[in-house]
Protein backbone atom coordinates (compact mmCIF):
# COMPACT_ATOMS: atom_id res chain seq x y z
CA UNK A 1 0.00 0.00 0.00
CA UNK A 2 2.82 2.36 0.97
CA UNK A 3 4.64 1.50 -2.27
CA UNK A 4 1.54 2.30 -4.34
CA UNK A 5 1.10 5.63 -2.56
CA UNK A 6 4.77 6.50 -3.17
CA UNK A 7 4.37 5.60 -6.86
CA UNK A 8 1.27 7.79 -6.96
CA UNK A 9 3.24 10.73 -5.52
CA UNK A 10 6.10 10.07 -7.96
CA UNK A 11 3.66 10.26 -10.86
CA UNK A 12 1.68 13.36 -9.85
CA UNK A 13 3.93 15.38 -7.52
CA UNK A 14 7.60 14.43 -7.80
CA UNK A 15 7.75 14.28 -11.57
CA UNK A 16 9.78 16.16 -14.19
CA UNK A 17 6.85 16.04 -16.60
CA UNK A 18 5.05 18.79 -14.66
CA UNK A 19 6.31 22.24 -13.78
CA UNK A 20 6.70 23.28 -10.15
CA UNK A 21 3.32 25.04 -9.92
CA UNK A 22 1.46 22.01 -11.32
CA UNK A 23 3.22 19.74 -8.80
CA UNK A 24 2.25 22.11 -5.97
CA UNK A 25 -1.37 22.05 -7.20
CA UNK A 26 -1.42 18.24 -7.16
CA UNK A 27 0.17 18.17 -3.70
CA UNK A 28 -2.46 20.59 -2.35
CA UNK A 29 -5.26 18.51 -3.89
CA UNK A 30 -3.98 15.26 -2.39
CA UNK A 31 -3.37 16.73 1.08
CA UNK A 32 -6.62 18.72 0.91
CA UNK A 33 -8.66 15.59 0.17
CA UNK A 34 -6.98 13.86 3.12
CA UNK A 35 -7.66 16.84 5.40
CA UNK A 36 -11.29 17.09 4.28
CA UNK A 37 -11.73 13.39 4.97
CA UNK A 38 -10.44 13.80 8.56
CA UNK A 39 -12.72 16.81 9.04
CA UNK A 40 -15.76 14.95 7.69
CA UNK A 41 -15.09 12.00 10.04
CA UNK A 42 -14.82 14.44 12.94
CA UNK A 43 -18.17 16.06 12.09
CA UNK A 44 -19.84 12.65 11.86
CA UNK A 45 -18.46 11.67 15.28
CA UNK A 46 -19.60 14.91 16.95
CA UNK A 47 -22.93 14.77 15.09
CA UNK A 48 -22.57 18.39 14.06
CA UNK A 49 -24.61 20.41 11.57
CA UNK A 50 -25.84 18.16 8.75
CA UNK A 51 -25.44 20.88 6.17
CA UNK A 52 -21.75 21.21 7.06
CA UNK A 53 -21.23 17.45 6.80
CA UNK A 54 -22.89 17.50 3.37
CA UNK A 55 -20.64 20.40 2.26
CA UNK A 56 -17.52 18.49 3.36
CA UNK A 57 -18.53 15.35 1.47
CA UNK A 58 -19.31 17.37 -1.66
CA UNK A 59 -15.93 19.11 -1.29
CA UNK A 60 -14.12 15.76 -1.19
CA UNK A 61 -15.72 14.58 -4.43
CA UNK A 62 -15.25 18.01 -6.03
CA UNK A 63 -11.54 17.97 -5.13
CA UNK A 64 -11.19 14.46 -6.60
CA UNK A 65 -12.88 15.50 -9.83
CA UNK A 66 -10.78 18.67 -10.05
CA UNK A 67 -7.58 16.67 -9.54
CA UNK A 68 -8.48 14.11 -12.24
CA UNK A 69 -9.77 16.70 -14.72
CA UNK A 70 -6.79 19.07 -14.41
CA UNK A 71 -4.24 16.27 -14.82
CA UNK A 72 -6.06 14.70 -17.74
CA UNK A 73 -6.34 17.94 -19.71
CA UNK A 74 -3.29 19.78 -18.26
CA UNK A 75 -5.38 22.59 -16.76
CA UNK A 76 -3.44 23.08 -13.52
CA UNK A 77 -3.40 26.88 -13.80
CA UNK A 78 -7.23 26.93 -13.87
CA UNK A 79 -7.39 24.35 -11.09
CA UNK A 80 -5.32 26.56 -8.79
CA UNK A 81 -7.81 29.38 -9.15
CA UNK A 82 -10.76 27.05 -8.54
CA UNK A 83 -9.20 25.78 -5.30
CA UNK A 84 -8.57 29.30 -4.04
CA UNK A 85 -12.09 30.48 -4.87
CA UNK A 86 -13.85 27.39 -3.48
CA UNK A 87 -11.68 26.53 -0.48
CA UNK A 88 -11.05 30.09 0.64
CA UNK A 89 -13.84 32.31 -0.64
CA UNK A 90 -16.82 29.91 -0.57
CA UNK A 91 -16.04 27.34 2.13
CA UNK A 92 -14.92 29.89 4.72
CA UNK A 93 -18.33 31.65 5.02
CA UNK A 94 -20.06 28.22 5.13
CA UNK A 95 -17.91 27.15 8.08
CA UNK A 96 -18.24 30.56 9.75
CA UNK A 97 -22.06 30.73 9.69
CA UNK A 98 -22.70 27.04 10.57
CA UNK A 99 -20.06 26.63 13.28
CA UNK A 100 -20.69 29.41 15.77
CA UNK A 101 -18.96 32.23 13.90
CA UNK A 102 -15.98 33.65 15.77
CA UNK A 103 -16.74 31.27 18.66
CA UNK A 104 -16.04 28.20 16.47
CA UNK A 105 -12.70 26.58 15.67
CA UNK A 106 -11.74 28.88 12.81
CA UNK A 107 -8.22 29.89 13.84
CA UNK A 108 -6.67 26.89 12.11
CA UNK A 109 -8.75 27.48 9.00
CA UNK A 110 -7.37 31.02 8.77
CA UNK A 111 -3.92 29.43 8.53
CA UNK A 112 -5.04 26.94 5.89
CA UNK A 113 -6.62 29.56 3.65
CA UNK A 114 -3.59 31.84 3.81
CA UNK A 115 -1.27 28.91 3.02
CA UNK A 116 -3.41 27.97 0.02
CA UNK A 117 -3.43 31.49 -1.40
CA UNK A 118 0.32 31.97 -0.94
CA UNK A 119 1.19 28.60 -2.52
CA UNK A 120 -1.24 28.68 -5.42
CA UNK A 121 -0.96 32.26 -6.67
CA UNK A 122 1.83 34.55 -7.81
CA UNK A 123 2.45 38.21 -8.51
CA UNK A 124 -0.68 40.32 -9.04
CA UNK A 125 -2.91 37.24 -8.57
CA UNK A 126 -1.57 36.78 -5.04
CA UNK A 127 -2.54 40.32 -4.03
CA UNK A 128 -5.97 40.06 -5.69
CA UNK A 129 -6.88 36.72 -4.09
CA UNK A 130 -5.52 37.73 -0.68
CA UNK A 131 -7.41 41.05 -0.76
CA UNK A 132 -10.68 39.35 -1.72
CA UNK A 133 -10.25 36.71 0.99
CA UNK A 134 -9.46 39.26 3.71
CA UNK A 135 -12.49 41.27 2.58
CA UNK A 136 -14.70 38.15 2.92
CA UNK A 137 -13.36 37.51 6.46
CA UNK A 138 -14.07 41.11 7.50
CA UNK A 139 -17.55 40.93 5.93
CA UNK A 140 -18.36 37.73 7.86
CA UNK A 141 -17.38 39.36 11.17
CA UNK A 142 -19.40 42.49 10.37
CA UNK A 143 -22.47 40.32 9.66
CA UNK A 144 -21.92 38.53 12.96
CA UNK A 145 -21.73 41.87 14.82
CA UNK A 146 -24.90 43.34 13.31
CA UNK A 147 -26.90 40.25 12.31
CA UNK A 148 -25.97 37.62 14.89
CA UNK A 149 -29.17 35.66 14.22
CA UNK A 150 -27.58 34.30 11.01
CA UNK A 151 -24.92 32.43 13.02
CA UNK A 152 -25.81 28.86 14.05
CA UNK A 153 -24.62 28.34 17.64
CA UNK A 154 -22.48 25.41 18.82
CA UNK A 155 -22.82 23.51 22.08
CA UNK A 156 -19.77 23.22 24.31
CA UNK A 157 -18.85 19.76 23.06
CA UNK A 158 -18.96 20.84 19.42
CA UNK A 159 -16.91 23.91 20.28
CA UNK A 160 -14.07 21.83 21.72
CA UNK A 161 -14.45 19.13 19.06
CA UNK A 162 -14.21 21.71 16.26
CA UNK A 163 -11.07 23.19 17.79
CA UNK A 164 -9.48 19.74 18.04
CA UNK A 165 -10.49 18.80 14.47
CA UNK A 166 -9.22 22.14 13.16
CA UNK A 167 -5.86 21.65 14.84
CA UNK A 168 -5.54 18.09 13.49
CA UNK A 169 -6.58 19.13 9.99
CA UNK A 170 -4.39 22.25 9.93
CA UNK A 171 -1.43 20.41 11.41
CA UNK A 172 -1.73 17.55 8.94
CA UNK A 173 -2.27 19.92 6.01
CA UNK A 174 0.61 22.28 6.75
CA UNK A 175 2.92 19.42 7.78
CA UNK A 176 2.33 17.41 4.65
CA UNK A 177 2.59 20.51 2.46
CA UNK A 178 5.92 21.52 4.02
CA UNK A 179 7.27 18.00 3.63
CA UNK A 180 6.04 17.78 0.05
CA UNK A 181 7.43 21.20 -0.87
CA UNK A 182 10.81 20.33 0.62
CA UNK A 183 10.83 17.23 -1.59
CA UNK A 184 9.91 19.34 -4.62
CA UNK A 185 12.66 21.85 -3.83
CA UNK A 186 15.19 19.02 -3.53
CA UNK A 187 14.04 17.61 -6.87
CA UNK A 188 14.21 21.07 -8.44
CA UNK A 189 17.74 21.52 -7.11
CA UNK A 190 18.83 18.14 -8.49
CA UNK A 191 17.26 19.03 -11.83
CA UNK A 192 18.97 22.46 -11.82
CA UNK A 193 22.32 20.82 -11.02
CA UNK A 194 21.80 18.36 -13.87
CA UNK A 195 20.91 21.23 -16.23
CA UNK A 196 23.99 23.15 -15.09
CA UNK A 197 26.18 20.11 -15.75
CA UNK A 198 24.54 19.62 -19.14
CA UNK A 199 25.31 23.25 -20.04
CA UNK A 200 28.90 22.87 -18.83
CA UNK A 201 29.31 19.74 -20.93
CA UNK A 202 27.68 21.59 -23.81
CA UNK A 203 30.13 24.50 -23.55
CA UNK A 204 33.05 22.07 -23.49
CA UNK A 205 31.64 20.34 -26.57
CA UNK A 206 31.09 23.69 -28.33
CA UNK A 207 34.66 24.70 -27.57
CA UNK A 208 35.82 21.46 -29.17
CA UNK A 209 33.48 21.86 -32.16
CA UNK A 210 34.69 25.41 -32.81
CA UNK A 211 38.40 24.92 -32.14
CA UNK A 212 38.67 21.82 -34.33
CA UNK A 213 37.75 23.55 -37.64
CA UNK A 214 39.61 26.70 -36.56
CA UNK A 215 42.71 24.58 -35.99
CA UNK A 216 42.27 23.10 -39.47
CA UNK A 217 41.82 26.53 -41.07
CA UNK A 218 44.80 28.11 -39.30
CA UNK A 219 47.02 25.06 -39.80
CA UNK A 220 46.20 24.60 -43.48
CA UNK A 221 46.67 28.34 -44.11
CA UNK A 222 50.18 28.14 -42.63
CA UNK A 223 51.00 25.02 -44.67
CA UNK A 224 49.75 26.52 -47.93
CA UNK A 225 51.62 29.76 -47.31
CA UNK A 226 54.88 27.79 -47.45
CA UNK A 227 53.93 25.60 -50.42
CA UNK A 228 54.22 26.24 -54.17
CA UNK A 229 52.46 23.02 -55.19
CA UNK A 230 49.26 23.90 -57.13
CA UNK A 231 47.55 20.55 -56.45
CA UNK A 232 48.36 20.86 -52.75
CA UNK A 233 46.86 24.37 -52.77
CA UNK A 234 43.63 23.12 -54.41
CA UNK A 235 43.25 20.24 -51.98
CA UNK A 236 44.04 22.51 -49.02
CA UNK A 237 41.47 25.08 -50.18
CA UNK A 238 38.78 22.36 -50.31
CA UNK A 239 39.60 21.35 -46.74
CA UNK A 240 39.58 24.98 -45.56
CA UNK A 241 36.19 25.50 -47.24
CA UNK A 242 34.78 22.37 -45.55
CA UNK A 243 36.15 23.42 -42.14
CA UNK A 244 34.77 26.94 -42.60
CA UNK A 245 31.29 25.63 -43.43
CA UNK A 246 31.38 23.35 -40.40
CA UNK A 247 32.39 26.26 -38.18
CA UNK A 248 29.61 28.42 -39.64
CA UNK A 249 27.11 25.62 -38.94
CA UNK A 250 28.21 25.47 -35.29
CA UNK A 251 27.89 29.25 -34.94
CA UNK A 252 24.41 29.20 -36.53
CA UNK A 253 23.27 26.45 -34.14
CA UNK A 254 24.54 28.39 -31.14
CA UNK A 255 22.81 31.58 -32.33
CA UNK A 256 19.54 29.71 -32.91
CA UNK A 257 19.79 28.09 -29.48
CA UNK A 258 20.43 31.48 -27.85
CA UNK A 259 17.28 32.83 -29.53
CA UNK A 260 15.30 29.82 -28.31
CA UNK A 261 16.57 30.29 -24.75
CA UNK A 262 15.58 33.97 -24.91
CA UNK A 263 12.24 33.07 -26.55
CA UNK A 264 13.21 35.22 -29.55
CA UNK A 265 12.93 32.63 -32.30
CA UNK A 266 10.31 33.88 -34.76
CA UNK A 267 8.83 32.72 -38.05
CA UNK A 268 8.61 34.68 -41.29
CA UNK A 269 5.86 33.94 -43.80
CA UNK A 270 6.46 33.94 -47.54
CA UNK A 271 5.15 32.04 -50.55
CA UNK A 272 7.57 29.26 -51.47
CA UNK A 273 7.80 26.28 -53.79
CA UNK A 274 7.98 23.11 -51.69
CA UNK A 275 9.61 21.01 -54.42
CA UNK A 276 12.19 23.71 -55.21
CA UNK A 277 13.05 23.80 -51.50
CA UNK A 278 13.67 20.02 -51.53
CA UNK A 279 15.83 20.33 -54.67
CA UNK A 280 17.96 22.95 -52.90
CA UNK A 281 18.34 20.71 -49.83
CA UNK A 282 19.31 17.75 -52.04
CA UNK A 283 21.98 19.87 -53.77
CA UNK A 284 23.42 20.92 -50.40
CA UNK A 285 23.51 17.30 -49.17
CA UNK A 286 24.99 15.91 -52.39
CA UNK A 287 28.68 16.15 -51.46
CA UNK A 288 28.20 14.47 -48.07
CA UNK A 289 26.11 11.69 -49.64
CA UNK A 290 28.69 11.15 -52.38
CA UNK A 291 31.58 11.05 -49.88
CA UNK A 292 29.97 8.09 -48.06
CA UNK A 293 28.64 6.41 -51.23
CA UNK A 294 25.13 6.53 -49.79
CA UNK A 295 21.81 6.58 -51.61
CA UNK A 296 19.39 9.46 -51.01
CA UNK A 297 15.87 9.22 -52.42
CA UNK A 298 12.99 11.70 -52.26
CA UNK A 299 9.38 10.59 -52.58
CA UNK A 300 6.89 13.44 -52.92
CA UNK A 301 3.20 12.54 -52.94
CA UNK A 302 1.30 13.81 -55.95
CA UNK A 303 -1.46 15.29 -53.76
CA UNK A 304 1.03 17.54 -51.94
CA UNK A 305 0.51 21.16 -53.13
CA UNK A 306 3.46 22.83 -54.82
CA UNK A 307 3.22 26.25 -53.17
CA UNK A 308 2.73 27.10 -49.49
CA UNK A 309 2.67 30.21 -47.31
CA UNK A 310 5.12 29.76 -44.45
CA UNK A 311 8.71 30.06 -43.28
CA UNK A 312 10.65 28.32 -46.04
CA UNK A 313 14.04 28.86 -44.42
CA UNK A 314 13.07 27.32 -41.07
CA UNK A 315 11.23 24.39 -42.64
CA UNK A 316 14.27 23.68 -44.82
CA UNK A 317 16.47 23.94 -41.73
CA UNK A 318 14.49 21.19 -40.00
CA UNK A 319 14.68 18.85 -43.00
CA UNK A 320 18.38 19.60 -43.48
CA UNK A 321 19.00 18.80 -39.79
CA UNK A 322 17.19 15.47 -40.07
CA UNK A 323 18.98 14.55 -43.30
CA UNK A 324 22.38 15.59 -41.90
CA UNK A 325 21.86 13.34 -38.88
CA UNK A 326 20.75 10.47 -41.11
CA UNK A 327 23.87 10.85 -43.28
CA UNK A 328 26.12 11.16 -40.23
CA UNK A 329 24.82 8.06 -38.42
CA UNK A 330 24.37 5.85 -41.48
CA UNK A 331 27.40 3.80 -42.55
CA UNK A 332 28.95 3.94 -46.00
CA UNK A 333 26.72 2.67 -48.83
CA UNK A 334 23.66 3.03 -46.58
CA UNK A 335 20.28 4.25 -47.70
CA UNK A 336 18.34 7.39 -46.69
CA UNK A 337 14.75 8.11 -47.72
CA UNK A 338 12.71 11.30 -47.41
CA UNK A 339 8.96 10.99 -47.93
CA UNK A 340 6.63 13.99 -48.00
CA UNK A 341 2.88 13.74 -48.28
CA UNK A 342 -0.34 15.45 -47.22
CA UNK A 343 -2.50 13.36 -44.84
CA UNK A 344 -5.35 15.85 -45.18
CA UNK A 345 -6.74 19.38 -44.91
CA UNK A 346 -8.28 20.98 -41.83
CA UNK A 347 -9.69 24.48 -41.37
CA UNK A 348 -8.26 25.57 -44.71
CA UNK A 349 -4.75 24.35 -43.83
CA UNK A 350 -2.85 21.47 -45.43
CA UNK A 351 -1.10 19.00 -43.13
CA UNK A 352 2.44 18.32 -44.35
CA UNK A 353 3.97 15.05 -43.11
CA UNK A 354 7.68 14.37 -43.67
CA UNK A 355 9.46 11.10 -42.78
CA UNK A 356 13.26 10.79 -42.93
CA UNK A 357 14.36 7.14 -42.65
CA UNK A 358 17.85 5.68 -42.62
CA UNK A 359 19.66 2.36 -42.27
CA UNK A 360 21.97 3.74 -39.59
CA UNK A 361 23.07 2.74 -36.10
CA UNK A 362 19.64 3.25 -34.52
CA UNK A 363 18.73 4.66 -31.11
CA UNK A 364 17.57 2.99 -27.91
CA UNK A 365 14.24 3.89 -26.31
CA UNK A 366 16.00 5.52 -23.35
CA UNK A 367 18.11 7.66 -25.71
CA UNK A 368 15.06 8.75 -27.71
CA UNK A 369 13.62 10.34 -24.54
CA UNK A 370 16.60 12.76 -24.48
CA UNK A 371 16.94 13.38 -28.21
CA UNK A 372 15.05 16.67 -28.36
CA UNK A 373 16.39 18.14 -25.09
CA UNK A 374 18.48 21.30 -25.14
CA UNK A 375 22.23 20.96 -24.52
CA UNK A 376 22.05 17.14 -24.57
CA UNK A 377 22.82 14.38 -27.02
CA UNK A 378 21.37 10.88 -26.89
CA UNK A 379 24.78 9.58 -25.81
CA UNK A 380 27.89 11.66 -25.04
CA UNK A 381 30.05 9.03 -26.74
CA UNK A 382 28.20 9.82 -29.96
CA UNK A 383 29.49 13.41 -29.99
CA UNK A 384 33.05 12.14 -29.52
CA UNK A 385 32.74 9.62 -32.37
CA UNK A 386 30.57 11.50 -34.87
CA UNK A 387 30.97 15.15 -33.81
CA UNK A 388 28.22 17.76 -33.96
CA UNK A 389 26.72 20.25 -31.54
CA UNK A 390 23.77 18.13 -30.43
CA UNK A 391 21.53 21.17 -30.93
CA UNK A 392 19.96 20.32 -34.28
CA UNK A 393 17.06 18.24 -32.98
CA UNK A 394 16.33 20.62 -30.10
CA UNK A 395 16.22 23.55 -32.55
CA UNK A 396 14.10 21.53 -34.97
CA UNK A 397 11.61 20.67 -32.22
CA UNK A 398 11.22 24.34 -31.31
CA UNK A 399 10.73 25.37 -34.96
CA UNK A 400 8.09 22.68 -35.53
CA UNK A 401 6.29 23.65 -32.31
CA UNK A 402 6.28 27.31 -33.40
CA UNK A 403 4.60 26.12 -36.59
CA UNK A 404 1.95 24.41 -34.46
CA UNK A 405 3.18 20.93 -35.33
CA UNK A 406 4.90 18.00 -33.67
CA UNK A 407 8.10 15.98 -34.23
CA UNK A 408 8.98 12.48 -33.06
CA UNK A 409 11.31 9.56 -33.67
CA UNK A 410 11.02 5.79 -34.04
CA UNK A 411 14.09 3.59 -33.95
CA UNK A 412 15.60 0.25 -33.13
CA UNK A 413 19.26 -0.22 -32.27
CA UNK A 414 21.16 -1.50 -35.30
CA UNK A 415 18.17 -1.26 -37.64
CA UNK A 416 18.04 2.44 -38.42
CA UNK A 417 15.74 5.29 -37.45
CA UNK A 418 12.80 7.28 -38.77
CA UNK A 419 12.31 10.92 -37.79
CA UNK A 420 8.92 12.39 -38.60
CA UNK A 421 7.18 15.72 -38.26
CA UNK A 422 3.83 17.21 -39.12
CA UNK A 423 3.00 20.88 -39.65
CA UNK A 424 -0.01 22.66 -41.03
CA UNK A 425 0.45 25.34 -43.68
CA UNK A 426 -1.77 27.36 -45.91
CA UNK A 427 -1.52 26.35 -49.55
CA UNK A 428 -0.79 29.22 -51.97
CA UNK A 429 -0.67 30.10 -55.64
CA UNK A 430 2.59 30.95 -57.36
CA UNK A 431 2.97 34.76 -57.41
CA UNK A 432 3.66 36.49 -60.69
CA UNK A 433 7.07 37.63 -59.48
CA UNK A 434 8.17 34.29 -57.98
CA UNK A 435 11.98 34.20 -58.41
CA UNK A 436 13.60 31.65 -60.69
CA UNK A 437 17.14 30.46 -59.94
CA UNK A 438 19.63 31.92 -62.42
CA UNK A 439 22.68 29.95 -63.59
CA UNK A 440 25.35 32.17 -62.10
CA UNK A 441 28.16 30.87 -64.31
CA UNK A 442 26.46 32.54 -67.27
CA UNK A 443 26.22 35.99 -65.68
CA UNK A 444 28.11 38.92 -67.14
CA UNK A 445 27.62 42.40 -65.66
CA UNK A 446 29.72 44.34 -68.16
CA UNK A 447 28.75 48.02 -68.09
CA UNK A 448 27.26 47.88 -64.58
CA UNK A 449 28.70 49.92 -61.71
CA UNK A 450 28.13 49.12 -58.03
CA UNK A 451 29.21 50.70 -54.76
CA UNK A 452 30.36 48.60 -51.79
CA UNK A 453 30.22 50.36 -48.39
CA UNK A 454 32.39 48.27 -46.06
CA UNK A 455 34.79 49.41 -43.33
CA UNK A 456 36.86 46.17 -43.15
CA UNK A 457 39.51 46.11 -45.87
CA UNK A 458 39.75 42.31 -46.16
CA UNK A 459 35.98 42.12 -46.72
CA UNK A 460 36.23 44.68 -49.54
CA UNK A 461 39.04 42.67 -51.12
CA UNK A 462 37.10 39.39 -50.88
CA UNK A 463 33.90 40.62 -52.48
CA UNK A 464 35.86 42.47 -55.21
CA UNK A 465 37.86 39.33 -56.04
CA UNK A 466 34.78 37.10 -56.04
CA UNK A 467 32.95 39.40 -58.46
CA UNK A 468 35.94 39.95 -60.78
CA UNK A 469 34.90 37.21 -63.28
CA UNK A 470 31.55 38.95 -63.88
CA UNK A 471 33.23 42.08 -65.38
CA UNK A 472 31.22 44.33 -63.09
CA UNK A 473 32.81 47.65 -62.09
CA UNK A 474 33.19 48.17 -58.35
CA UNK A 475 33.93 51.21 -56.22
CA UNK A 476 34.37 50.99 -52.44
CA UNK A 477 33.59 53.30 -49.51
CA UNK A 478 35.15 52.73 -46.08
CA UNK A 479 32.17 54.03 -44.07
CA UNK A 480 28.60 55.32 -44.36
CA UNK A 481 29.57 58.99 -44.76
CA UNK A 482 31.97 58.17 -47.60
CA UNK A 483 29.24 56.08 -49.29
CA UNK A 484 26.81 59.03 -49.19
CA UNK A 485 29.44 61.45 -50.51
CA UNK A 486 30.42 59.10 -53.35
CA UNK A 487 26.78 58.53 -54.34
CA UNK A 488 26.10 62.26 -54.45
CA UNK A 489 29.35 63.11 -56.28
CA UNK A 490 28.60 60.46 -58.93
CA UNK A 491 25.15 62.01 -59.36
CA UNK A 492 23.47 58.66 -58.68
CA UNK A 493 25.20 56.76 -61.51
CA UNK A 494 25.59 53.58 -59.46
CA UNK A 495 23.36 50.64 -60.42
CA UNK A 496 23.35 49.04 -56.95
CA UNK A 497 24.82 49.52 -53.46
CA UNK A 498 25.97 46.79 -51.07
CA UNK A 499 25.74 48.43 -47.64
CA UNK A 500 27.41 47.14 -44.48
CA UNK A 501 25.50 47.95 -41.28
CA UNK A 502 28.05 48.36 -38.50
CA UNK A 503 30.50 51.00 -39.66
CA UNK A 504 32.27 53.74 -37.69
CA UNK A 505 30.70 57.18 -37.73
CA UNK A 506 27.62 56.90 -39.93
CA UNK A 507 26.29 53.34 -39.95
CA UNK A 508 24.52 51.62 -42.85
CA UNK A 509 21.00 52.44 -41.64
CA UNK A 510 21.70 56.16 -41.43
CA UNK A 511 23.61 56.19 -44.72
CA UNK A 512 20.64 54.53 -46.46
CA UNK A 513 18.17 57.03 -44.99
CA UNK A 514 20.37 59.97 -46.08
CA UNK A 515 20.69 58.58 -49.63
CA UNK A 516 16.94 57.98 -49.91
CA UNK A 517 16.19 61.51 -48.67
CA UNK A 518 18.66 63.20 -51.04
CA UNK A 519 17.68 64.97 -54.25
CA UNK A 520 20.27 63.02 -56.23
CA UNK A 521 18.89 61.25 -59.32
CA UNK A 522 18.19 57.55 -58.70
CA UNK A 523 18.21 58.11 -54.90
CA UNK A 524 14.72 56.72 -54.40
CA UNK A 525 15.00 53.78 -56.79
CA UNK A 526 18.59 52.48 -56.56
CA UNK A 527 18.69 48.97 -55.03
CA UNK A 528 20.46 49.04 -51.66
CA UNK A 529 21.32 45.61 -50.25
CA UNK A 530 22.37 45.11 -46.64
CA UNK A 531 25.50 42.94 -46.51
CA UNK A 532 26.06 42.32 -42.84
CA UNK A 533 26.73 39.86 -40.04
CA UNK A 534 23.47 41.01 -38.38
CA UNK A 535 21.40 37.96 -39.38
CA UNK A 536 18.42 37.92 -37.00
CA UNK A 537 14.93 38.48 -38.38
CA UNK A 538 14.64 41.80 -36.54
CA UNK A 539 17.89 42.90 -38.25
CA UNK A 540 16.41 42.14 -41.67
CA UNK A 541 13.23 44.06 -40.81
CA UNK A 542 15.27 46.99 -39.49
CA UNK A 543 17.21 47.12 -42.77
CA UNK A 544 13.99 47.14 -44.80
CA UNK A 545 12.53 49.86 -42.55
CA UNK A 546 15.63 51.98 -43.15
CA UNK A 547 14.94 51.90 -46.89
CA UNK A 548 17.03 48.93 -48.06
CA UNK A 549 15.65 46.53 -50.64
CA UNK A 550 17.09 43.25 -49.40
CA UNK A 551 19.56 41.54 -47.09
CA UNK A 552 22.61 39.29 -47.47
CA UNK A 553 24.20 37.59 -44.48
CA UNK A 554 27.92 37.40 -43.83
CA UNK A 555 29.93 35.36 -44.43
CA UNK A 556 28.79 35.94 -48.00
CA UNK A 557 28.12 33.06 -50.36
CA UNK A 558 29.12 34.15 -53.86
CA UNK A 559 26.16 32.38 -55.48
CA UNK A 560 23.78 34.36 -53.23
CA UNK A 561 25.55 37.60 -54.18
CA UNK A 562 25.25 36.80 -57.88
CA UNK A 563 21.58 35.86 -57.53
CA UNK A 564 20.95 39.19 -55.79
CA UNK A 565 22.77 41.12 -58.52
CA UNK A 566 20.81 39.28 -61.22
CA UNK A 567 17.53 40.00 -59.45
CA UNK A 568 18.07 43.77 -59.38
CA UNK A 569 20.33 44.40 -62.39
CA UNK A 570 18.65 41.97 -64.80
CA UNK A 571 15.15 41.58 -63.32
CA UNK A 572 13.77 40.17 -66.58
CA UNK A 573 16.11 37.15 -66.23
CA UNK A 574 15.13 36.31 -62.66
CA UNK A 575 11.36 36.31 -63.09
Amino acid sequence: MNKRFNNFLEKYVFTDKLDFDASVFNLICIVGIFALFISAIGHIIENSNQFMMFVKIVMIFAALLLFVFCNKFNLHSYGRRVIIIVYCDMLFPSIFFTNGGSQGGLAAYYVLTMVLIVLLSHGAQLYVFMSVHVAIIILCYLIECYYGQFILPLNEFQHYADNIISIIVAGSFVGFVIKGLSGLFIRAQVKADAASKAKSDFLAQMSHEMRTPMNAIIGLTSILANSDNIDEHKEGMKKIEAASKHLLGVINDILDMSKIEADKLELFEEVFNFRDMLDTIAAVMHSNIAAKHQTLSFEIASELPQYFLGDRQRLAQVMANLLSNAIKFTPDEGKIDLKAYAPGDKNGLTTIRVDVSDTGIGISEEQISRLFSSFEQADNSISRKYGGTGLGLSISKRIIELMGGRIWARSEVGLGSTFSFEVQMQRAEAPDDYPVHVHTKELDFTGKLILIAEDIEINREIITALLAPTNIRIECAFDGKAAVDMFVSKNGEYDLIFMDIQMPGMDGYEATRVIRASETPNAKSIPIIAMTANVFREDVEKAIDAGMNNHLAKPVVIDDVLQMLAKYLFPQCSQ
